[in-house]
């Protein structure tokens, strides 16, 4: 019997109470993704040994989306030509185009040390930086009432051309092509690496296309604080002694500029995405971190399972020469005990899922992680709250967590990621979840036991409940009103209960 993703959901609408308007929209993402899919199939998949010894922008490029959301490769707005240009999976090259922006209208921010005129000759090059002020002068304008804009090309042909056609007529926006350097679209659609020079800053730009839920343009709120919250979150970083000892690195969002819209801005509580059509972010790239002898990969690549039912997991184990147990253990130690010290010592909660880690490998087995994309999406509770400066706390989201369980971790990384990777081991590879589970909860105990300070915290924000909220993360576009227009980001509702793996390991070790 064939098997119709997309008539199942419609056969089961009312048994689901979905609407009509809704499940519209939904199809329409959901046949994007399957053509994605597709294209993925079509174009070839590496086998997982080929995978495990690719460089870092090929693993990128071979990923399926997270298998946590059904529709992970809508990308509304894309039409053939645009998806295969693109799209991370196309793997194609981009060149970025470039404009000049009124500071009437725009400001470059950045961390106090980045003078705004030496970021871009280290970003453009002198030669280029150059020829850019050259056509500005030659329309009669003073450069220095100017800063500078890299855009996504969809985004100047699908909606700035357009949209701020009176800005251009008026010289408030000025076209200035190309810059040289190649870029290659990441995971996350509008975030691009420098293939020309890897050490360069990523770049962030605004797309305004609809992918994973939401449409992808840029907060001009986020924007104003990201150099800000960077300077914090280094500080931070710098000062605690346990996670400099564990490696890890927070990729810096060093500098920002953001361009307001003459009528858009005006309107209280437009639609969101019309407050961020224009923008760019850069940040630090993880290349210039590697020491000798190690690589990176995305952490989603160890969801990877080729078409012959072998893991990615697998085959870097097998790499290895570590045991399975072995090398999860320097995998536990390097990616959750970092997060564990993020949130029980400093109150804060990251997005840590696969696509927003990099994993740092050394002979093939995990030394420590990189976390990007962290700014936009930390989430403060009510003790990082009273640290943080007053207009700093208000730009970014609040904790709405009212039952003091740890969600960061037992959604962000149990539910999030730990379910799809410990089921690949079991199904692929043989170690059965129980031996998984086992070795989290060893890790999690040996990390409480290492801080002893922090006991009251660990018992508000308890691990070990036996049951917590989960994240409906796809019905948040099959049910209520997930389609209408928004003044901010749709955000998965909480509900229901998922059984905490954790307990009953943990539970025969407690005393009668």
């Amino acid at each position: 019997m064939a098997v119709d993703a997309c008539l199942f959901f419609i056969e089961l609408q009312n048994t689901f109470g979905i609407r009509s308007f809704t499940l519209a929209h939904y199809i329409e993402e959901m046949l994007h993704t399957l053509y994605a899919d597709a294209y993925l199939y079509t174009r070839g998949r590496y086998t997982a040994a080929q995978l495990a010894a690719a460089d870092y922008q090929t693993v990128e490029h071979q990923m399926d989306g997270h298998p946590w959301v059904i529709v992970n490769k809508s990308r509304l707005g894309f039409n053939y030509n645009e998806y295969t240009q693109y799209a991370p999976e196309a793997d194609q090259p981009v060149q970025l185009n470039w404009i000049a922006v009124h500071k009437s209208r725009a400001k470059f921010r950045s961390l106090d040390h980045i003078a705004e005129q030496a970021f871009f000759e280290q970003e453009l090059g002198i030669a280029t930086v150059n020829s850019f002020k050259k056509i500005i002068t030659d329309q009669g304008l003073d450069v220095a009432d100017y800063t500078f804009i890299p855009v996504h090309p969809w985004q100047w042909n699908n909606k700035l051309l357009v949209q701020y056609a009176t800005d251009i007529a008026n010289k408030l926006l000025i076209p200035l092509g190309t810059s040289e350097d190649i870029y290659s679209p990441q995971q996350s659609i509008r975030t691009f690496y420098n293939t020309s020079q890897p050490e360069k800053h990523y770049v962030k730009t605004a797309i305004s296309i609809l992918s994973t839920g939401n449409i992808r343009g840029l907060s001009l709120k986020q924007m104003a604080i990201a150099p800000r919250v960077t300077s914090w979150v280094m500080d931070m970083l710098q000062q605690d002694a346990y996670l400099q000892s564990l490696g890890l690195v927070l990729l810096g969002e060093v500098a920002t500029v953001s361009y307001i819209h003459p009528y858009y801005h005006s309107i209280v509580d437009p639609p969101y995405q019309y407050k961020e059509f224009l923008g760019v972010l850069w940040r630090e790239s993880a290349t210039k971190y590697l020491q000798p002898g190690e690589r990176i990969i995305t952490m989603a690549s160890l969801l990877y399972v080729d078409e012959a039912g072998h893991s990615m997991i697998g085959e870097l184990i097998k790499r290895s020469g570590l045991t399975t147990a072995e090398w999860l253990l320097a995998y536990l130690q390097a990616y959750l005990k970092p997060l564990l010290q993020i949130y029980y010592q400093h109150s804060l909660c990251v997005t840590p899922h696969g696509e927003n880690i990099i994993l740092v490998l050394k002979e093939e087995a995990p030394v420590r992680i990189i976390i990007k994309d962290f700014v936009d999406d930390i989430v403060l509770t009510e003790e990082a709250k009273e640290k943080l400066p007053k207009d700093l706390a208000e730009g970014m989201i609040a904790s709405s967590n009212k039952d003091n369980v740890p969600l960061f971790i037992l959604l962000g990384v149990f539910d999030a990621f730990f379910r799809y990777l410990s089921n690949v081991l079991h199904t692929y590879d043989g170690y059965t979840e129980t031996e998984f589970w086992q070795q989290v909860c060893e890790v999690v105990l040996e990390y409480q036991e290492a801080h002893p300070a922090l006991a009251n915290t660990f018992e508000k924000y308890n691990l070990f409940v036996p049951a917590f909220k989960r994240f409906y993360i796809n019905s948040v576009r099959l049910l209520g009103n997930a389609y209408e227009e928004k003044t901010s980001f749709a955000i998965p509702r909480k509900g229901g209960t998922l059984q905490n793996p954790l307990t009953a390991i943990k539970q025969p070790a407690l005393p009668l």
